[in-house]
């Protein structure tokens, strides 16, 4: 979505008071005045200032039911104007943000490549196997917080994305595997090929870049860090911010896959891929509105491999040198053991997959950005 539309609301807003939104039709008139060439945010905006967004969102935020409000007219724009789920969750949003009622840094937000990302609130989940089902290394569950807020790739990098980024630095493509470029995710790189992404990207939005030499991390101020919280560039996510997300956040639902019990309806896996990568965003999206988080393809993270203590942690990010980096997420090539949130992994940050079967032809990376 084009956020100049939402952008253009609040001043709207702010310039004419709330009433303006009793008058769908006037602005609709103001916003094609401000953004002509956003027809289609501006006919989902007004779609929901038509179904009464505005004064339900009001009278939910007096009563605490928002969320439940939220919930119904996220339906009935689905119902009634044929929407997909992601153009009503952004037109509730957007009203949301112009009513003062939602924060708009909760709002998504779009890198000059292309990059999509998500705002994630910080917060406390039980970490590893609450299953009860999966592997020793999932063990011991332990809690976690999270004291800080992150923003979150919406998809994986995608060949479209990673491919502008090879042809502005002179990097070289990966290969494919014969399944596609453009919109599929980006596989066959290494943990090196992802942070240096990372860091033409932070360079390219003019915010300091996030690892040096080796993989250390840098601080705002470009010193070397131990802080995940100081970081202030693009960076993979830490594997706890991994498994946060892909759990829905403060909005979890418990799901045992990132977004539902069941792994077809968010993930492509073996059993359902036809053993190929398939384009972002196909599958239904998680709690926070993160897409492919369980299966298609693997994600590096940050953290050097390790197993897990009992022990409660804060910000936890595993900065002790070994031989592997971690992995998470199952690939369109694993089954559905592989593609549960809990489910880690490792390889050498080197690897970038010799041959189609192999684990790092299916690896990818999504990107987060810590917010300071």
């Amino acid at each position: 979505m084009n956020n100049e539309a939402r952008r253009h609301l609040v001043e709207i807003v702010k310039r004419y008071g709330i009433k303006i939104f009793d008058e769908p039709r006037k602005v609709e008139d103001l916003l094609m005045d401000f953004c002509g060439d956003c027809k289609k945010e501006i006919f989902i905006i007004v779609s929901g200032l038509k179904e009464g967004a505005s004064t339900e969102l009001l009278n939910s935020s007096k009563s605490g039911t928002q969320k439940l409000v939220i919930g119904r007219l996220f339906q009935r724009l689905q119902d009634n104007y044929a929407m997909t789920e992601e153009a009503s969750i952004w037109s509730i949003e957007s009203i949301a943000i112009a009513l003062g009622i939602k924060s708009e840094k909760e709002s998504e937000i779009k890198t000059s490549n292309g990059d999509e990302l998500i705002y994630v609130e910080g917060g406390r989940f039980v970490m590893g196997d609450t299953w009860g089902d999966g592997y020793s290394d999932e063990k011991p569950t332990h809690r976690v917080e999270l004291t800080y807020d992150f923003y979150v790739g919406k998809y994986p990098v995608t060949f479209e994305e990673y491919d502008r980024y090879c042809k502005e630095t002179g990097a070289e493509k990966p290969y494919d595997w014969d399944r596609g470029r453009g919109r599929r995710p980006v596989v066959s790189v290494s943990w090196f090929d992802a942070i240096e992404y990372c860091n033409w990207l932070s360079e390219k939005e003019g915010l300091p870049i996030a690892y040096y030499g080796g993989g250390s991390l840098l601080d705002e101020n470009r010193r070397k860090t131990e802080e995940i919280t100081r970081v202030k560039g693009y960076r993979l996510l830490t594997e706890a911010e991994w498994e946060f997300a892909a759990r829905g956040g403060k909005k979890s639902m418990g799901y045992k896959y990132s977004g539902s019990n069941s792994p077809d309806s968010v993930a492509w896996y073996d059993s359902n891929s036809g053993d190929k990568t398939h384009e972002v965003g196909k599958k239904k999206r998680n709690e926070l509105g993160l897409y492919d988080m369980s299966g298609n393809v693997w994600e590096w993270c940050s953290d050097w491999w390790g197993s897990y203590s009992s022990s409660a942690q804060t910000n936890p990010y595993n900065n002790k040198a070994g031989s592997n980096r971690v992995y998470r997420g199952g690939s369109c090539y694993h089954d559905a053991t592989y593609v549960r949130v809990a489910f880690r992994d490792y390889e050498t940050p080197t690897d970038a997959g010799s041959s189609r079967a192999d684990a790092g032809s299916t690896l990818g990376f999504r990107i987060c950005r810590t917010v300071l």
